[in-house]
């Protein structure tokens, strides 16, 4: 099995919102050479204007400092939105075009894939049991669409993320629906698996698993996002010595199960976000310790 290491630059949110500082950090503080793009850093890329500034100054930063960024996020505020699944078909078409925009911005940055959060429904749809089957089957006419866009554009595939809400794509069995193979006008809708969401209000057994997801759907992941956490709620902690102790995510045995299960090619996304209030050396320090703590498991298994 191959795989790459690399990290969403969230973490540089407010503190570092500029390519180049941002960029430096993944290189020459956490020696990584991947980078997944949050949009909540991009600004309005949907302007003629400041869309073409943020290519202009990501590409710099990213050829300067020898970086590939693979895929471009939703980001945390995207995430606040109902999106796809909005009670309202007018909202609905609006998160459809955005996510036309999202999905050209991508290609403009030279990124392989783009994606995560697609839609959330509200409390009365979810409630009804025929409004639940329309938003869904709405959801998934939606992400063909864009799926299409995805494929002519020139990206390898669209991705969807299994969340933490049980309104929202986070069951296997949901995500099973919502995963295509792709063909020669549609881009692969492909699974971003994040080994900290399997902690949904109701439910059990394999979905609250994260290794029964890695093994699962490991042979045909985008991307595997990377917490520390245990288990009870979407943290999104760091690999360190202190979380280490209460959180269930091993690198080895994240590793191990991927390879278990037939993965081939894995790009493994560090997906840390702290505290606005934490003290930025110490945030340095935290990326520093998850990134070393998982370099030495790939290194260990001999993985590159």
């Amino acid at each position: 099995m191959r795989a790459r290491l690399g990290i969403n630059n969230c973490f540089a949110v407010k503190r570092w919102p500029r390519p180049a500082d941002w960029a430096r950090i993944v290189r020459d503080e956490l020696g990584l050479g991947v980078v997944e793009l949050s949009l909540d850093l991009a600004g309005d890329t949907g302007s003629a204007d400041g869309g073409a500034d943020v290519v202009s100054q990501t590409r710099s930063a990213l050829d300067f400092y020898g970086l590939r960024a693979e895929t471009v996020f939703t980001g945390l505020a995207a995430y606040s939105l109902n999106l796809l699944m909005h009670p309202d078909a007018v909202r609905r078409r609006a998160a459809a075009e955005w996510y036309l925009g999202v999905v050209e911005f991508a290609a403009r940055v030279g990124a392989r894939g783009a994606g995560g959060h697609v839609g959330a429904m509200s409390v009365p749809d979810w409630a009804d049991e025929a409004r639940r089957a329309e938003r869904w089957a709405g959801l998934r006419q939606s992400l063909t669409g864009i799926a299409a866009a995805a494929r002519s554009a020139g990206l390898d595939y669209l991705l969807v993320e299994n969340l933490a809400s049980h309104r929202e794509p986070s069951t296997m069995a949901g995500i099973e629906t919502l995963l295509t193979d792709g063909d020669a006008t549609h881009a692969p809708v492909r699974l971003c698996l994040d080994v900290g969401h399997q902690c949904v209000p109701g439910t059990t057994g394999d979905d609250r698993d994260p290794y029964a997801w890695l093994a699962r759907f490991g042979a045909r992941l985008g991307e595997v996002q990377l917490q520390q956490s245990d288990g009870l709620a979407d943290h999104h902690w760091p690999f360190t010595s202190e979380r280490n102790e209460t959180g269930i995510i091993e690198p080895g045995r994240v590793l191990d199960t991927l390879a278990a299960a037939g993965a081939e090619d894995v790009l493994l996304v560090l997906e840390v976000i702290p505290a606005f209030e934490q003290d930025d050396a110490a945030v340095l320090a935290d990326l520093r310790a998850s990134a070393a703590l998982w370099k030495t498991a790939m290194t260990e298994r001999g993985i590159r």
